[in-house]
């Protein structure tokens, strides 16, 4: 059956698609994005690839491991350090395109239909959470997501082509995956494969003596990096505690609380790809389970690495993006092969004017009115007034990282701040709270609602605010 939407016009939609995060390049620090852009400024300035530095301190961001900084550092450097915020998320929006077209080219793999192809592309675009938020959101997770869908889908389509080259560069890309946020990756990946084992022929390929070479080969880029490749000593127990700490229970009615909201939540995120699933499991439920494996497997990968996110006590949205493309595919199958009366381009229309007018104007306006253009003002009056004294950073806050990244960048030619030694006698430390380190409250800086606490020592205590 032929696509209601010619693969021209699909094409189309999705450069317009992609042009929609162009916008998204500009905007002001958000959350949390300040650690990777602080990360890489410190990297650079000390010399220091092999490990994360943060307000001074080897490990410090979390102990990521480093490779979103790696990809950030030269981009930066070619942009000017003072752009570093530009520069990561270049990063991050070039990795998002990236799953658009893997997910593209998977769905080509699989089907052999470029109308499948381009639509299982578009609809990753225009997924809700991808599309305003997760996918332009200067984290690692975007990075991440991609390395793990590359190795997900190498490892499908080698078993298509029976190619062992193909397995190998799909072990790679999980351990890509895993020097740009966690362990996580392996995970995903041995998920994906157990799915894959169902089917008799992926069942002879993965089993292979060859195959099991190259799992046992794959073994060894993260046990050389975790034991002589970081400077990080205790980056594997952080990895380790980074899980380990989601599965501690606590509060049996946030809990139930979250097993039944969080589900909604992502259904909603994941529009409009999950309403197109849901339809068809409910009133053509036929198509799903009768004519296509693929789409049950990709459904059924989705479902079993959603799972542990949802049972577990804690965890966001972001950490499950890498299911976010085994969602698009079988959509993308379903309303290309049986459109119906879905008015599919309904949905991408309305999908493509949402995402521009919020890139274009409801989030720069929120930028200006509650937060994030803030955030560069705070920083600037830092500079401004105090900028003669030595300034410290204690404050780990998404207000505090923000702010400090804004200093940074702002004066790159001196030397980041770092934590305040314990013995210092002259200087100003941006704080969480007014008793985060001894010495005298100088003021509270607050913008917006936001705020920082100065705290100082020595001379800094005589300026004039």
């Amino acid at each position: 059956m032929k696509s209601q939407t010619p693969t021209p016009k699909l094409r189309w939609w999705c450069l317009w698609a992609a042009l929609c995060f162009v916008p998204t390049l500009f905007f002001h620090y958000v959350g949390e994005e300040g650690v990777y852009t602080l990360t890489s400024m410190e990297m650079w300035q000390r010399g220091e690839f092999r490990s994360t530095v943060m307000y001074g301190l080897t490990g410090g961001g979390a102990g990521r491991p480093p490779l979103f900084n790696w990809l950030m550092i030269p981009v930066a450097h070619m942009v000017g350090w003072e752009q570093v915020l530009l520069a990561s998320r270049m990063v991050t929006v070039t990795a998002t395109l990236g799953t658009g077209l893997i997910t593209g080219w998977l769905a080509q793999q699989l089907w052999r239909d470029r109308s499948i192809a381009w639509m299982a592309a578009l609809l990753y675009l225009l997924t809700a959470d991808v599309l305003l938020y997760r996918g332009w959101l200067s984290y690692a997770d975007p990075l991440f997501s991609m390395l793990v869908i590359l190795s997900l889908a190498q490892t499908w389509v080698a078993c298509l082509r029976r190619s062992y080259p193909l397995l190998g560069a799909a072990m790679l890309a999980a351990f890509a995956a895993f020097l740009t946020k966690a362990l996580t990756a392996y995970l995903f990946l041995g998920v994906g494969m157990l799915v894959l084992l169902l089917d008799a022929d992926c069942r002879r390929f993965l089993l292979k003596p060859q195959a099991w070479l190259i799992y046992l080969l794959a073994l060894l880029p993260p046990l050389i990096w975790l034991s002589i490749g970081t400077q990080d000593n205790a980056q594997h127990l952080k990895m380790w505690t980074d899980v380990v700490g989601k599965l501690s229970f606590e509060d049996l009615t946030a809990y139930v609380t979250r097993l039944l909201v969080y589900p909604i939540d992502m259904f909603a995120r994941l529009l409009p790809g999950s309403f197109f699933v849901a339809y068809f499991f409910l009133r053509r439920r036929e198509v799903i389970v009768g004519q296509d494996p693929f789409v049950r497997q990709c459904l059924l990968l989705a479902l079993l690495n959603f799972l542990p996110y949802w049972l577990a006590p804690f965890g966001g949205p972001r950490y499950v993006l890498p299911i976010y493309p085994f969602l698009a595919l079988p959509a993308a199958f379903l309303v290309v092969r049986h459109p119906g009366n879905l008015r599919v381009r309904h949905w991408l229309a309305a999908m493509l004017a949402i995402g521009m007018l919020v890139h274009l104007l409801a989030f720069p306006y929120y930028q200006r009115v509650v937060r994030g253009e803030n955030y560069l003002e705070m920083a600037q009056e830092i500079i401004e007034k105090y900028a003669q004294y030595p300034l410290y950073a204690s404050n780990d806050s998404s207000v505090g990282l923000s702010v400090v990244a804004n200093i940074n960048s702002l004066q790159w030619d001196k030397p980041a701040l770092v934590r305040p030694p314990a013995d210092f006698q002259n200087g100003i430390v941006i704080a969480y709270t007014p008793d985060d380190v001894p010495g005298t409250l100088l003021r509270r800086l607050s913008n917006d609602n936001d705020a920082v606490y100065l705290i100082c020592r020595g001379k800094a205590c005589e300026v004039d605010n």
